[in-house]
């Protein structure tokens, strides 16, 4: 069965000296609109009372490209996509979904967005709109449909990508009888239902040591001068091998978990709340939850496999796994501990997993026996563990 999915592919990118200087206008036009309309939603916000809407924006940007005449140096395109990622920012706002909106900063990560009037991609050579030249992009995989977008990214280090946003159609999994439940940690990356416990990456803790060395090289230097830009460059560089070392662990473990499994339940963790918490919040930052939970969840949605997650407070951790006995006073250290009910001894994140996938399946109405994931009568019922009495 195919399923059609929306897929980046992101490559590493060599533009020339002019290329450079070409996009660093572009980040630096969309940069500009962006901060010059966030302030004026707060200045009317502020002085009228009222919200300035994304259309009305979108009015008075020719004023503003009149006003600046080098707003028109670099494709249209790219100007509006930037109020369109402003309007995006306060829609997640409002939903409480994100902080309120900054104003974008040029030390930091750029980008602009292109639309498909607004470059040309044939035989592998993509030129943008007011460029005459293909830029030279390093393909190190293949895709076959034409690209629907793109965006142009240049890291803290200096260096440039293009992803392309593809429709594609994807082949389903074949159907496996296996579920897991999953129950993430800090000792370890995850522990699931079948006893497996994966070694976390730790890849700021590995770099932890040379990333306190740059930084206190960085701190030396006099600011504004060349030395703390090549400082800050180096800082940079290592902050993105670590991230590149957490994204290629998380990718590896995710693609097994969604290929040898059908079902796979996790607990609903509050991240954002946790991360809250000064003694955990490096471990937790470092394990990258949020980032797991993500890239797997839409793994499972492409390639036709349940995801599930089960309520927070669910007592995972603190339940028998063989007799459902209920232990209030279990503390943290007991990473082992034998149930006085039945007299199962069980190991705490082993059990977790185990809990965390019978809640799940009962979530999705399956049965657990024999894990064939045939759907059974009653799965509706409320759990046993919010019943009172």
């Amino acid at each position: 069965m195919k399923k059609t999915i929306l897929k980046a592919y992101k490559y590493r990118m060599y533009p020339t000296p002019e290329e450079v200087v070409f996009l660093n206008k572009t980040f630096g036009c969309c940069r500009f609109v962006y901060n010059y309309f966030l302030a004026e939603k707060q200045r009317c916000f502020k002085e009228e009372k009222k919200s300035l809407s994304h259309s009305e924006c979108s009015k008075k940007l020719p004023e503003l490209k009149k006003e600046f005449p080098w707003l028109q140096e670099v494709p249209s395109v790219t100007l509006q996509q930037s109020l369109l990622h402003l309007n995006t920012a306060f829609r997640k706002f409002y939903k409480k979904e994100a902080r309120f909106p900054k104003a974008k900063k040029k030390r930091a990560d750029q980008s602009a967005s292109f639309m498909k009037n607004a470059f040309t991609y044939e035989k592998g050579k993509l030129t943008l709109a007011k460029m005459k030249k293909p830029l030279d992009v390093i393909y190190s995989r293949k895709f076959q449909n034409q690209p629907s977008s793109l965006s142009i990214s240049k890291s803290s280090s200096g260096k440039f990508y293009v992803s392309f946003l593809v429709e594609e159609e994807i082949e389903t999994l074949r159907r496996v009888d296996q579920t897991v439940g999953v129950d993430l940690g800090l000792t370890h990356a995850f522990v699931t239902s079948d006893g497996d416990k994966q070694e976390p990456c730790k890849a700021l803790k590995k770099s932890l040591k040379k990333l306190r060395r740059k930084q206190k090289d960085l701190s030396k230097k006099k600011k504004g001068s060349a030395n703390r830009t090549k400082a800050k460059k180096k800082v940079a560089l290592v902050h993105e091998k670590v991230r590149n070392q957490r994204l290629d662990a998380i990718h590896k473990t995710t693609h097994k978990l969604v290929s040898e499994n059908q079902a796979i339940c996790v607990e609903d963790l509050s991240v954002k709340n946790l991360m809250k918490n000064k003694k955990l919040a490096r471990g937790i930052s470092d394990a990258g939850w949020g980032t797991f939970l993500r890239i797997l969840e839409y793994k499972s949605d492409w390639y036709g496999r349940e995801f599930v997650q089960v309520d927070r407070f669910f007592p995972s951790s603190k339940t028998c796994h063989c007799c459902k006995k209920m232990y209030e006073a279990l503390s943290l250290k007991e990473r082992a501990w034998v149930c006085l009910e039945c007299e199962a001894l069980h190991d705490r994140d082993i059990n977790a997993a185990q809990n965390i996938k019978e809640e799940g399946l009962r979530i999705l109405g399956w049965s657990t026996v024999g894990h064939t994931g045939f759907k059974v009568c009653g799965a509706d019922v409320r759990p046993m563990w919010q019943t009172t009495g």
